[in-house]
């Protein structure tokens, strides 16, 4: 059996479209399912669904002691154009199904704990009524909320790659296990740190993340050429007999002829061979059958392998866009601290 190319190539791209389309921090390995199989001529046909599953992730930036989504902010306006794209594939793509939405607020560890609290739930609050404005999320799926008020896991983080002065005295006082106020102002007596923080550390903690856990199929038709064995030639007619009779009406005389052309042995001898070389060619047919079943099962396993390198990459890149995104809220943050500043005075 000889798969065509183009088909084989389609089965690749319905694999790999999903972490290809949307910003997926993980993918599951793809399986499939054979849905139907049917002749049809020379071919077999064989349709799969080829499911993926896959969560996609956004975030966007607030300022400062806000709870009002500020779209002109950062990257924002770009993180919200990617999820308006992959809302609007959702609603149009029947094979995608959504398993969970979640939105959760997080606040920044600077100020009171009981403050920083409520603001990032109203964070969250005000992004999941942003969705609901524009997309109605809300009357479609099941929306969870979550807030997470200083977020001391990811600040940890980000000062663990940065340049900040005495890092190693910063991450000491975060890993300890003295209280989060005491935390705060144990930062705050070393100025060249909290400065830095302030400017750099700070600003890519206060943000909502939405996401959106789906899983989507591709129908994927597979067309394979069925080999058929050369059919068994007619057995000739016995060639040895006693006489031929010319006419069984006849009236004249019947003439006994001799036996014409080889010998009947020789003759069953060869129909067993024939009959041997029939059998032969269909357990090879069977054989082949077998293999092609086997290097289809492992086309799948390896397309699924693609699938999660493809994945990673991805995840990789959108580890470098925070980065780059980081660097640039700071430069932002802090002329707008300088502002407040100069508004507090």
């Amino acid at each position: 059996m000889v798969s065509t190319l183009a088909l084989s190539l389609a089965l690749f791209a319905a694999v790999g479209v999903s972490a290809q389309r949307w910003s997926a921090a993980s993918t599951s390995a793809a399986d499939s399912v054979l849905l139907s199989e049917t002749t049809d001529g020379d071919y077999l046909v064989r349709r799969y669904l080829v499911r993926n599953q896959g969560d996609a992730d956004y975030t966007v930036r607030y300022q400062i002691n806000l709870a009002q989504l500020a779209p002109a902010l950062d990257n924002n306006t770009n993180q919200l154009d990617r999820l308006g794209y992959f809302i609007d594939r959702l609603v149009r793509d029947t094979t995608m199904r959504v398993k969970s939405v979640t939105i959760t607020g997080y606040s920044s560890p600077d100020g009171p704990v009981a403050f920083n609290e409520a603001l990032a739930q109203k964070r969250a609050q005000d992004f999941r009524n942003y969705v609901d404005r524009k997309y109605d999320l809300s009357k479609h799926y099941d929306i969870t909320l979550h807030s997470v008020a200083e977020d001391w896991e990811m600040c940890r983080a980000l000062v663990a790659q940065s340049d900040i002065p005495d890092k190693q005295t910063v991450l000491n006082i975060i890993d300890s296990s003295r209280p989060i106020e005491s935390k705060e102002q144990a930062l705050k007596k070393l100025p060249p740190v909290w400065s830095y923080m302030k400017r750099h550390i700070l600003p890519p903690l206060r943000r909502v993340e939405i996401t959106i856990d789906y899983g989507e199929g591709t129908i994927v038709e597979l067309r394979r050429r069925i080999v058929r064995p050369a059919p068994a030639p007619a057995p000739k007619p016995k060639e040895r007999c006693c006489c031929v009779v010319v006419d069984d009406s006849a009236t004249g005389i019947i003439v006994e002829m001799p036996v014409v052309g080889r010998d009947f042995d020789e003759y069953e001898r060869e129909l067993r061979r024939e009959a041997d070389r029939t059998e032969r060619a269909y357990r090879h047919a069977d054989r082949r059958m077998e293999r092609v079943g086997r290097e289809e099962g492992r086309t799948v396993e390896q397309l699924a392998g693609k699938e999660s390198r493809e994945a990673r990459k991805l995840a990789r890149r959108e580890a470098r866009i925070a980065r780059k995104m980081a660097k640039a809220e700071a430069k932002a943050a802090k002329k707008s601290y300088k502002e407040l500043e100069r508004g507090m005075r």
